[in-house]
């Protein structure tokens, strides 16, 4: 994951990884909300075709499988969420870093 990184001229945290997972994540929930509409048109053309005993059934899986994929999806759009908090949270050490840095420069400075 990211580090904070001292030598002896600067502190640092590296927030790369966790703007490239924050990107990724978003995007993880786009496709997944992408495939589950797939999905559902897919099994809306079948069943408006499908006749027989095992309609109902099938439906019925359908639906589960929805429901279930359902709290997929909340899941993927909260570690999304989360991912923005946790990047927020770096930028803002990253502002504390800057300005760490700064007062350290000055003060090799004025040395």
């Amino acid at each position: 994951m990211s580090d904070v990184v001292v030598n002896k001229n600067f502190v640092s945290a590296d927030t790369t990884k966790i703007a490239e997972f924050e990107t990724q994540s978003a995007e993880a929930v786009k496709e997944f909300n992408s495939i589950k509409e797939e999905f559902r048109r897919i099994n809306s053309d079948l069943l408006t075709l499908y006749r027989g005993v095992g309609a109902d059934a099938y439906k019925d899986e359908a639906d589960n499988i929805l429901e279930k994929i359902q709290d997929i999806a909340g899941t993927l759009s909260e570690i999304s969420e989360s991912m923005k908090c946790i990047r927020s949270t770096y930028s803002e050490l990253d502002e504390q870093l800057a300005e760490y840095n700064r007062s350290l420069i000055q003060s090799q400075e004025e040395e």
